[in-house]
């Protein structure tokens, strides 16, 4: 009967616990997430973009940091390059537009690439390429915008703003690399 109730108190205790331990682990995170959005120019979309991932990634890896997000400005390229071809296709305003987020697309999957199979080895080649291809993204998705600048309309209006998020997301990841180039801490 003693053991039982042992038992019972034990588990009570822990199922009480387990909550405020959860909640103590995600607000670090939380806080350690803000530190590292303060060296983004866009730390408010950083944050946002980065916290529903951002528990799987270990605190003091700057790699796995870039490598989030640049996956997650990858994902904006690609659903910006997809809406572009279902709604958009054919369309002169669209079509520069839609080549350039392709590109970029493109770029950072092979920046997302290099950073999984990271090799310490070659890490200054590596992160030249990684360099490289992120800020050619950027580059594209501004090409992308500069393009649309002298269209009107809620058409152009959306895409526009679809086009200028996925830049703040890329210059984010470009902080990020830069941030892993900088250190020499490839873990």
């Amino acid at each position: 009967m003693a053991t039982i109730i042992s038992f019972l108190v034990f588990s009570s205790l822990l199922l009480v616990s387990f909550p405020s331990f959860h909640a103590r682990n995600n607000t670090n995170y939380q806080f350690y997430l803000k530190r590292v959005c303060n060296d983004t120019p866009h730390r408010n979309l950083c944050s946002r973009s980065l916290a529903p991932f951002s528990h799987n990634i270990p605190m003091g890896s700057p790699r796995e940091w870039a490598h989030l997000a640049v996956s997650v400005a990858m994902s904006e390229y690609r659903r910006i390059s997809i809406y572009l071809v279902k709604k958009h296709q054919g369309s002169p305003a669209f079509t520069d537009c839609t080549e350039c987020m392709r590109d970029a697309t493109v770029q950072l999957q092979s920046s997302e690439h290099e950073l999984k199979n990271f090799d310490r080895t070659k890490f200054q080649l590596q992160m030249n390429d990684i360099e490289t291809w992120v800020s050619a993204a950027l580059t594209d998705s501004n090409t992308c915008f500069d393009g649309l600048m002298y269209y009107k309309g809620d058409q152009v209006g959306g895409v526009k703003h679809r086009v200028l998020k996925a830049a703040h997301l890329c210059s984010n990841a470009l902080a990020f690399v830069n941030k892993l180039a900088s250190s020499k801490n490839t873990d």
